[in-house]
């Protein structure tokens, strides 16, 4: 089937008719259901590295469902994409992300021969929305030759000179709900064309913070309005999303109990999922950043993750590297379900929501 067709198939209503136990796969154990949400990160920059020949061992067995580029991964064009070819040979259905952005924020940049993309608000300033999408379709054919099928992006937050993280950098369209979702519906629009998966991020919106997660929370209680869910909102209603990413951000008036949006119910299956209607996946920001790191271990920070509504879990595994990491994320998952912390049928609703991402992007 053309994948135009398949698409036109499969829409975010889909997951709501299929039950947890019809999409599961009957054959696959919790250990496997878990590996599928782990999009694992790794250090090394070539194939000839140690990271490398971890992540090789683990796709080769089944434990993780993905891989994860941060900047230290990508020094060559040579060297990132010999990584993406051999992981791809070796598991043809895994993902394999990076952030593509444009801008500061673009992993395969000009200096290793790619195709330079404009950052998001010089787009939106100076191109239409179908100038854009022609932009963005180069990028995409170029993104999926070298080996990726998984854009962590694009930014959805408003645009504010004022904010170190996404407005000092140029990162959003603007501060118009409506523009913000007609250029970030055309980047998705492209990518997806051509079978790659986009996160939207980061719910409910990081542009007008005065912080930066990488380093520990940030508060938004006080900055953040209602007209930052605008752009998720209408995403989500033009059916353009599929994935997105929450901030690891806090907001007590969303959340009372102070909860990171990353461990927060309340805001990601009460509000996005049960107000807003979102039916697709989501993934985390990367758990090893400091906002998490420094507050809770890691088997804290997953199952907390998984029980509030997410389905892929990143994990760059590169403050203190474990080659084991994979199968200790699993052992934490089949502890939880036996303590009665989280329930297969939990597990099974990820595995369904990644099975269609995959299916839509793969």
């Amino acid at each position: 089937m053309h994948r135009r067709t398949f698409l036109q198939g499969v829409t975010a209503g889909t997951i709501a008719a299929l039950s947890p136990a019809a999409m599961a796969d009957g054959s696959l154990t919790l250990r496997q259901k878990a590996a599928r949400m782990l999009l694992m990160g790794f250090i090394g920059d070539n194939t000839a590295t140690d990271g490398a020949a971890a992540i090789a061992g683990h796709l080769q067995n089944g434990r993780i469902g993905g891989v994860l580029f941060l900047r230290h991964n990508v020094r060559s064009r040579e060297g990132v994409e010999g990584l993406t070819r051999q992981f791809g040979e070796i598991a043809p259905n895994a993902w394999m992300a990076v952030d593509q952005e444009g801008g500061a924020v673009q992993r395969l940049s000009s200096d290793l021969g790619y195709s330079p993309i404009p950052r998001a608000y010089v787009i939106s300033e100076e191109q239409s929305v179908d100038e854009a999408r022609t932009l963005y379709s180069g990028a995409a054919v170029e993104f999926r030759q070298a080996g990726f099928n998984l854009n962590l992006a694009p930014v959805a937050d408003v645009q504010d000179d004022e904010n170190g993280v996404i407005g000092r950098w140029g990162r959003g369209y603007g501060a118009d709900g409506e523009r913000i979702a007609e250029y970030a519906g055309a980047f998705i629009e492209a990518f997806e064309r051509e079978g790659a998966a986009c996160a939207i991020k980061h719910f409910p919106g990081h542009g007008r913070s005065s912080g930066d997660s990488h380093h520990g929370f940030v508060d938004i209680s006080e900055s953040w309005s209602d007209a930052e869910l605008d752009p998720f909102r209408r995403l989500i209603d033009a059916g353009q999303a599929h994935l997105i990413m929450g901030g690891h951000l806090t907001h007590t008036g969303l959340d009372p109990a102070g909860n990171p949006v990353t461990f927060s119910r309340p805001i990601l299956t009460d509000l996005l999922r049960g107000q807003m209607g979102y039916q697709g996946a989501l993934v985390t920001d990367d758990l090893d950043m400091g906002a998490i790191r420094e507050n809770y271990n890691q088997r804290e920070a997953v199952i907390r993750s998984i029980q509030a509504g997410n389905d892929m879990i990143m994990m760059s595994n590169s403050a203190a590297p474990d080659p084991e990491l994979p199968q200790r994320f699993a052992d934490w998952i089949e502890a939880a379900v036996a303590a009665g912390e989280l329930t297969e049928t939990r597990i099974d609703e990820s595995v369904a929501r990644l099975t269609i991402l995959r299916q839509r992007a793969l």
